[in-house]
């Protein structure tokens, strides 16, 4: 297999099409559309109308657009119910541009379809997981042309076990294939994200193209820093989820961490989704009120505005700049007065050409 790092890439895939980076514009970079238990909604189709959903989505979407909103990285993955006929019929509707990932999302970091057949497993093989995920990125989703932008996995063990170990072996021969950034769903609360991103690095991903996502949850902002130190991107990603962090806080050290270079390494989002199946209705609302596209301009931005150091530029940073380099395939620039002897790429070299 290539192990080579192609150049960044221009344009973006989307869901209709391919953006040039430079009209991404205002990118919520980690939100979902529908978050479905498949074999659920399959075997007891009374528990959602899925044109509902579609028409709810376009709504939600176009008061982003309102908002200033032009992208929506969609980190709906397999295990997650993605639907690319659902996600196909929201993007025909709305003027958003819709990102879509690949990826696996786990809890037990390998789905039962390869449990049995990989390196290490009962049968031994190469990892059916490669072929099919980097298909979604050369080709496109089943069979729509609709190639993804991100690859992610998940790990909420601490430390990381060997399902982890392989899941990270798997996601690098994607990003080594195509670039694509890695995006893990680690566990911000035991703080195993530094341990993640070496994993990474050593089965080749600079740090610099790889997102902690989640990691903004957590209040320990030394663990924060060091996470920073390591070069990767931290998602604070789940604006507006006040039972995992306020908003207050997230802002609070999403400041410290600008305050001290980088701002450049920093996604804001939200994880919001249109319709999650995990929860009712009326339990969604009570744990999450007022969650939403929006959540971020109405309530969030006024406040981090109010932070020393935080400023307009900062926040078109954060909103703009950041993520059309995510989605440009260009690593994030290792931050200053920081040296790493973990293995780089070109496109690491090519960090500050957003």
């Amino acid at each position: 297999m290539s192990t080579e790092t192609p150049l960044p890439h221009d344009p973006i895939p989307t869901a209709r099409g391919p953006v040039a980076a430079a009209e991404l514009g205002v990118t919520l970079a980690h939100e979902h559309l529908f978050v479905l238990s498949s074999e659920f909604q399959s075997n007891f189709p009374h528990l959602w109308d899925p044109e509902a959903g579609v028409r709810a989505a376009v709504d939600q979407l176009e008061q982003a657009y309102a908002a200033g909103v032009r992208t929506l990285v969609d980190m709906t993955v397999l295990g997650q119910g993605r639907d690319i006929g659902l996600v196909s019929a929201v993007a025909e509707r709305t003027r958003v541009n819709i990102v879509l990932a690949t990826g696996v999302y786990s809890v037990d970091g390998i789905p039962l379809f390869a449990r049995f057949r990989g390196p290490g497993a009962a049968i031994e093989a190469e990892d059916p997981l490669i072929e099919l995920l980097l298909r979604d990125v050369t080709t496109g989703i089943a069979d729509s042309g609709v190639r993804a932008g991100l690859v992610k996995f998940a790990c909420e063990r601490t430390p990381p076990d060997g399902a982890a170990h392989r899941m990270a072996a798997v996601v690098a021969e994607v990003h080594r294939q195509t670039g694509v950034p890695v995006v893990v769903h680690g566990d911000p609360f035991e703080g195993n994200g530094v341990a993640l991103v070496r994993i990474l690095e050593k089965e080749g991903v600079p740090a610099g193209s790889v997102v902690v996502a989640h990691a903004g949850d957590s209040a320990d902002l030394d663990g924060l820093r060091a996470l920073a130190d390591t070069g990767c991107v931290l998602g604070y990603d789940r604006y507006g989820m006040t039972p995992f962090a306020p908003d207050e806080q997230r802002n609070a050290t999403l400041a410290a961490l600008v305050r001290a270079g980088h701002t450049a390494q920093l996604l804001i989002s939200q994880d919001h989704a249109v319709h999650i199946d995990y929860l009712t209705a009326e339990q969604r609302e009570r744990t999450y009120p007022g969650w939403s596209y929006v959540h971020l301009f109405e309530r969030v931005l006024p406040m981090l505005l109010k932070e020393p150091g935080i400023d307009d530029e900062t926040v078109r940073t954060l909103l703009v700049e950041n993520p059309r380099r995510l989605l440009s395939r260009i690593a994030a620039p290792h931050p200053a007065g920081h040296s790493t002897d973990h293995p780089t790429s070109h496109s690491a070299e090519a960090g500050h050409a957003a």
